[in-house]
């Protein structure tokens, strides 16, 4: 998926819609927006809906762990590296709260891409430019990809 201005933005985008509309897991995800993406970057956007909130109307820990899994994911398939991987280590550090309403950011970069590892970070922000959470994940990325780990763009 490796492109660069523009087109990165829109290879992003259709890897995105590829994996938010199915019915797996991941469909969590269908009304987040990406809004660019450069090798190794990808940027989104939300706000935050019900069907994303807790019991107590706040972002739900799950939901922005799932966000930081999969937009990293698509930051390290941007980047050199090229493949999705498979996640070796995941962690969320939540700062404070988000809200039903709530308008929210996240970016995504790849810190360091290595023969078998890459090491990737997320920041969660409002719209007040707060932090809201931060995340880290690492992905094995060392074994070719197969066909069936392809994603192909038109």
């Amino acid at each position: 998926m490796a492109a660069s201005g523009g087109a990165a933005t829109q290879a992003a985008r259709q890897v995105w819609k590829l994996i938010v509309s199915g019915k797996r897991f991941e469909g969590v995800l269908n009304k987040v927006n990406i809004t660019s993406a450069s090798p190794g970057k990808c940027s989104c956007e939300l706000t935050v809906g019900e069907e994303q909130a807790n019991r107590r109307g706040s972002l739900h820990g799950g939901f922005v762990s799932t966000l930081v899994d999969t937009l990293t994911t698509v930051a390290v398939l941007s980047s050199p590296a090229g493949v999705p991987g498979v996640s070796v280590e995941l962690s969320v550090s939540f700062m404070q709260a988000a809200r039903i309403g709530d308008q929210l950011t996240m970016d995504a970069e790849v810190i360091k891409a290595g023969k078998s590892l890459a090491f990737t970070k997320a920041n969660l922000y409002n719209s007040k430019g707060d932090i809201i959470a931060v995340g880290n994940h690492v992905k094995h990325v060392g074994r070719k990809d197969t066909p069936e780990d392809r994603i192909e763009l038109d």
